[in-house]
């Protein structure tokens, strides 16, 4: 009975392995089981660890932080950059005005002003004008205060016709003027006008040419009498030469060593106000067309030279349509011949090349026997 059991338990279990019964593999199991839980046991630890790293870091973070926590420096390249910007206001007038670029950059440094590339301003100097416009190659604007900023490849245009060129001008939008520290060159109504630094104010409708300036004025042909033998009767290009020159209208103030040139002939003085033919200009009385030399007042250490004639005084005045040129104070005549005459006041008539005095003539050659006619008060015209 014994045998008999045992024999049947064996075979019971070589069966069971054959069969790949459930009991080996439960045993296994279990053990897996084990294995597994220790190690959910460790990785339970080491979360626990990090997690306490973590909270430690995050005290220790807010415990600087009351403390005064770290300094953030700001970075003056820092910036935001637009495409094809647009600003726009309105002058002290009312009148528009607009400005655009390619780009524009806004430093966080400078959180008023914009960097400008190729920017164009346009612009109207007077009610019910066309607009005028200014451009460059680079710029900077102040779109508080509206001041306009250009440098390198300067260009502005008015209306009537100005063009100017230069590497600087600073424009100020609301008052309407614009001043620049480097050189400029203007041609238009005026001619051609070079200064080492200027203004333009009054509307954008004075030019002030500063630190030394010359002019280049070309008249037309038809202008005045080209047969007139004094320099501002004939139709040649005047030359003009001044530490500072004003240019309002029909009117230019030319201030400082004052030298002006045309066919051979030379006048010099302190100061000069040259007045100009003011042409129509149809209903807008903004735009300004010049034509010719019509009246000249030269003032202090006033002299004008010619082949024929050397006169000097205090002032001198020259008419156009009378063909006179009147001098007054001390006046001194000299002529090639070696003829010298003293006056207080002469008149010179420029188409018949005679000179009247006024008062008593003193001095060689009174007789009148140079080329130029002299005529002295009681003589025989």
């Amino acid at each position: 009975m014994t045998a008999s059991a045992t024999i049947s338990t064996k075979s019971d279990r070589r069966a069971s392995d054959e069969l790949g019964l459930w009991e080996p593999k439960r045993a296994l199991t279990l053990d897996a089981a084990r294995a597994h839980t220790q190690r959910i046991r460790v990785l339970r630890y080491a979360l626990m660890a990090i997690s306490t790293v973590l909270v430690a870091t995050l005290i220790w973070q807010f415990m600087t932080d009351r403390r005064g926590g770290p300094t953030f420096l700001n970075d003056p390249t820092e910036s935001v950059r637009m495409q094809e910007p647009r600003y726009s206001g309105r002058n002290a007038d009312g009148l528009p005005f607009y400005l655009i670029a390619d780009t524009a950059v806004r430093r966080m440094s400078e959180k008023n002003k914009v960097l400008l590339d190729n920017p164009i301003l346009k612009f109207n100097r007077s009610e019910g004008v066309a607009s005028s416009s200014v451009m460059a190659k680079t710029g900077t604007y102040n779109d508080l205060e509206k001041v306009l900023d250009l440098r390198s490849d300067v260009n502005l245009e008015t209306d009537d016709g100005n063009i100017c060129d230069s590497s600087h001008a600073r424009i100020f939008n609301v008052e309407k003027r614009i001043e620049g520290d480097e050189a400029i060159t203007c041609t238009g109504g005026f001619g051609k006008v070079t200064g080492n630094s200027y203004a333009i104010e009054d509307n954008y409708k004075t030019f002030i040419f500063k630190d030394g300036m010359t002019a280049l004025l070309t008249q037309k042909e038809d202008a005045v009498d080209a047969d007139a033998p004094f320099a501002f009767g004939g139709n040649g290009p005047i030359d003009v030469k001044a530490d500072t020159g004003i240019y309002k209208g029909e009117k230019t103030d030319l201030i400082g060593n004052v030298v002006v040139i045309q066919d051979g002939a030379v006048i010099t003085s302190d100061d000069m106000d040259v007045f100009r033919v003011q042409e129509s200009g149809g209903s807008d009385t903004s735009s300004v067309k010049l034509g010719a030399v019509r009246k000249i007042i030269a003032t202090g250490n006033f002299e004008y030279k010619s082949e024929e004639n050397d006169i000097r005084g205090e002032q001198g005045v020259y008419e156009r349509d009378r063909n006179i040129m009147t001098v007054t104070g001390d006046v001194v005549v000299i002529q090639p011949s070696g003829n010298r005459y003293e006056a207080q006041k002469l008149t010179y008539n420029t188409k018949t090349e005679t000179i009247r005095f006024s008062g008593q003539c003193v001095g060689r050659g009174c007789e009148g026997s140079g080329r130029t006619r002299i005529v002295i008060p009681g003589s025989e015209d």
